[in-house]
């Protein structure tokens, strides 16, 4: 059993197909985690949902990773954003994941690959290696030791503005520990998009 965790803040429709496409794409066991920064109960009574923790404000993505590994109770567990869709895959995604970093015990943290370039620039998809190298990798269905993220002491506790300020942070202090952290080359998960973003305009 692995624990997910997704976080959300007021997107309520890209978190609702996210649940739907992990619960149809994921055969290996999980418990899944909603940390709303919106706190509006939208997943309150979610029966695929494990635990929904509705906050009064936004606490902050590096507040709620946190919150986050209070509640890990697993041998790794998987943080993402609201906006991705997993792969459908045979053995599913979580499994090959799981495989990955088991064989790899010089790495804290892999995340599938996004199918846009952001955070994965240069990885072929064609390439013969499963898991590539890389300085950062983000919280796109990334499956992480729980041992080493607590050795580190988690994210910082404070809110920091700037776009991949989170997935710097971690990386470094898993960097820091001895520890690799890597983006797959095949699997890849599905990113969402919405208005306002701050992504390129050519990106639809």
């Amino acid at each position: 059993m692995i624990d997910i965790f997704i976080t959300t803040f007021l997107r309520q429709d890209f978190t609702k197909k996210s649940i739907r496409y992990l619960k149809e794409r994921t055969k290996t066991p999980y418990r899944l985690f909603i940390i709303d920064n919106g706190g509006n109960e939208y997943f309150k009574d979610d029966p695929r949902v494990f635990l929904y923790i509705g906050l009064s404000n936004n606490i902050g993505i590096h507040a709620a990773w946190n919150l986050a590994l209070s509640l890990v109770e697993s041998e790794y567990f998987v943080t993402s954003d609201p906006d991705l869709l997993v792969p459908d895959l045979d053995p599913d995604w979580l499994e090959q994941l799981r495989d990955f970093i088991d064989k790899r015990k010089d790495y804290a943290a892999i995340s599938l690959h996004p199918h846009i370039f952001i955070g994965a620039a240069g990885i072929d998809p064609n390439d013969p290696e499963d898991v590539k190298e890389r300085n950062m990798c983000g919280a796109v269905f990334r499956i992480m030791r729980t041992d080493v993220i607590r050795q580190v002491g988690g994210w910082d506790h404070k809110i920091e503005e700037g776009r991949n300020n989170e997935e710097r942070w971690i990386s470094s202090r898993i960097h820091d520990a001895g520890y690799k952290t890597g983006i797959t080359s095949r699997l890849r998960a599905y990113h969402m998009f919405g208005e306002n973003w701050g992504y390129p305009e050519e990106f639809t």
